[in-house]
């Protein structure tokens, strides 16, 4: 195993932590808080009270939903390449802060109160897209990619890794339009984008 393979294993290894504390983050943030015990009077107990936080538990669903996508993005490159290198290492970690930054505007804002939190959200996640495609073709040109791979599949993997970044685009836009339309387009426009790419293909 030569020393660019090993540090390949940390490099993903490290990521994989981080993205467990930003799925931590979200739920722990979002869930509906405890408020001495309140939810004990309710008919339903703990169900009415997340119940009243089901504004809440969507804002979960979208964070956490949206975490896993650019996780699961890092993971189906990740397991394409045969070595890092320093820039390549250093791109990538660049690349997570932004999905950092994205729970940051997230949890300061958690109830949308502003338009610009929402677009800064939307705008942290389109950076960080844009720049794990980026990565992945500048793996390809220099030779970090396993061995054995076509052209074909190398774009392929670059088109199916577009949605992400392309419904982030869109959604800084649409969070000018209401918080709403913002929070439905996360559901809505990737399987819009999915059917394209399908039709393309």
């Amino acid at each position: 195993m030569t020393p660019d393979t090993i540090y390949l294993k940390r490099l993903s290894r490290f990521i994989d932590v981080v993205y467990a504390v930003i799925f931590f983050h979200i739920a722990s943030q979002y869930l509906p808080h405890f408020e001495e015990m309140t939810w004990t009077e309710k008919p339903y107990g703990l169900l009415s009270h997340l119940w009243d936080g089901r504004m809440e538990l969507l804002r979960i669903i979208i964070g956490c939903g949206l975490a896993l996508l650019h996780w699961n993005q890092n993971v189906g490159i990740f397991k394409n390449l045969a070595r890092t290198n320093y820039n390549h290492a250093a791109l990538s970690l660049l690349q997570l802060f932004f999905v950092v930054l994205f729970v940051y505007f997230a949890i300061a804002d958690p109830n949308l109160e502003t338009k610009s939190s929402p677009a800064l959200q939307a705008g942290s996640l389109a950076i960080a897209g844009f720049m794990s495609v980026g990565l992945w073709k500048f793996a390809a040109k220099k030779g970090l990619i396993r061995e054995g791979m076509t052209e074909e599949e190398v774009k392929q993997i670059t088109k199916s890794n577009l949605m992400e970044p392309l419904t982030a685009t869109i959604n800084i836009g649409l969070a000018f339009v209401s918080p709403l339309v913002w929070t439905l387009a996360w559901f809505v426009l990737p399987p819009i984008f999915i059917w394209i790419l399908k039709k393309r293909k």
